[in-house]
């Protein structure tokens, strides 16, 4: 599970008591929960100055370090909100030692030519003058924040479950396998890596 804005996560957090507090630093240490992005807030970059963006990740990352340690410390950014991208927000981000970086929305055109071309996935050079140590795996998300057609399990959704219960009659995970595998290698399809 991951968490990706740190004002929202904080303003729970601190309302929490003490058990609540340990299974959290259980499941942060475990990995089963992990932020990404790690500023306060998911910053639109369009209309941001970088020290703006800096003050973000300044917050948000000491709240996490503070708290959690070496084991919160995100280790890929998180923009699917956003509209626009910049260099800079790339670079700054292999500045602070991230691994990559998602985003969510893309020109339309953009995302067409990526998916046809197989550039959903790619290599962003954030800065020519830092050369490779500014380079950032970064991956474009296919639905936007949606799961694939037909595997919503949401519970406003009406989409068929996965019942892996061999002794169930309603036993499905062969045939949701199989409609899922399409899914997959659509997705495989539309990257080089």
């Amino acid at each position: 599970f991951i968490y990706v804005e740190t004002a929202f996560f904080w303003k729970w957090w601190v309302r929490q008591g003490d058990d609540i507090r340990h299974k959290v630093h259980t499941l942060v240490r475990q990995g089963r929960l992990q932020f990404v992005g790690g500023a306060w807030s998911m910053n639109d970059e369009a209309a941001s100055h970088y020290q703006s963006t800096i003050d973000q990740f300044t917050w948000g990352l000491r709240k996490l370090n503070e708290t959690f340690g070496p084991c919160g410390m995100p280790r890929v950014g998180w923009q699917i909100d956003p509209f626009g991208h910049s260099r800079e927000f790339a670079s700054l981000l292999a500045a602070m030692g991230y691994d990559g970086l998602f985003l969510g929305r893309i020109d339309y055109q953009d995302k067409g030519a990526r998916l046809s071309q197989k550039r959903m996935e790619m290599i962003w050079r954030g800065d020519d003058n830092l050369g490779n140590s500014s380079d950032l795996f970064t991956g474009v998300l296919f639905n936007t924040y949606s799961p694939p057609p037909g595997f919503c399990f949401d519970v406003l959704c009406d989409d068929e479950p996965i019942i892996d219960d061999p002794d169930s009659p309603m036993f499905n995970v062969d045939a949701r396998a199989c409609k899922k595998i399409p899914v997959a290698e659509e997705r495989d399809c539309a990257s080089s890596f």
